[in-house]
């Protein structure tokens, strides 16, 4: 069986509703909870047009077919959500290094095609010089607030907001169509020259990068194996 994140999250959520999910500095989060917020971001993004667009084959297999979204922020759950909530979108969402001036950021923007940003208010000084800047500014700007005492960017979107007013139920079409072919799309930091993206299957990503299999090796058959194997939280660093 061909993993994807999204589904087996949700199908986990499903078995498990009032079970321990994510635990952060802000607190922790059942993986109802998780499942909710994380549609309702996916619900954002798609809402404002982005998603899958086409099917890569042939001499095209270097192209992603997503719409990519930039997270801009420290370790928090709003990371962890953008990048489920990406997925349920059908959208890549891809690091960004917090430490870029201005120049770097503006080229990993624009080397990404960036669509959509999810950035934490203490970021919004740079990612404001920079977005003028870029060759096409991305549709969607979510702002997650901090309390650093910067102001929302004009046209940013404030996160919870968003998510708050945004319906958790996501079209069956949508939900149907998640793939083991979506991507995990991850940027170098850009230590030894500009940041490069590398393009990673779900399915390969992870079984090869989050060992996710079953406790004797081998790998799941389906996903109510996955579920009944599901104990254990994330723990997302302050």
């Amino acid at each position: 069986m061909e993993l994807n994140v999204a589904a087996a999250c949700e199908a986990i959520a499903r078995a498990h509703p009032g079970r321990e999910a994510l635990v952060t500095s802000a607190g922790s989060f059942t993986w109802a909870q998780v499942q909710d917020r994380t549609r309702r971001l996916a619900a954002v993004l798609a809402g404002a047009g982005l998603g899958h667009h086409a099917d890569v084959d042939g001499d095209r297999s270097w192209s992603s077919p997503h719409d990519h979204v930039a997270l801009y922020l420290y370790n928090g759950h709003e990371y962890l959500e953008g990048m489920l909530g990406a997925w349920k979108a059908r959208c890549a969402p891809f690091n960004v290094n917090y430490r870029y001036v201005a120049e770097e950021l503006r080229y990993l923007l624009d080397d990404a095609d960036t669509r959509a940003v999810v950035v934490q208010d203490r970021f919004a000084e740079v990612l404001s010089e920079v977005l003028p800047t870029l060759r096409r500014p991305p549709e969607l700007v979510l702002q997650v607030r901090d309390g650093s005492g910067h102001e929302l960017l004009p046209g940013a979107i404030d996160y919870e907001a968003a998510l708050a007013a945004a319906d958790p139920e996501l079209p069956a079409d949508l939900v149907d169509s998640w793939d083991g072919d979506d991507l995990y799309l991850c940027y170098t930091g850009g230590t030894t020259g500009m940041p490069k993206g590398t393009m990673w299957r779900q399915a390969d990503f992870v079984v090869a990068a989050l060992g996710v299999g079953r406790r004797d090796g081998t790998e799941y058959e389906d996903l109510a194996q996955l579920v009944d194997d599901a104990r254990g939280t994330v723990r997302a660093l302050p």
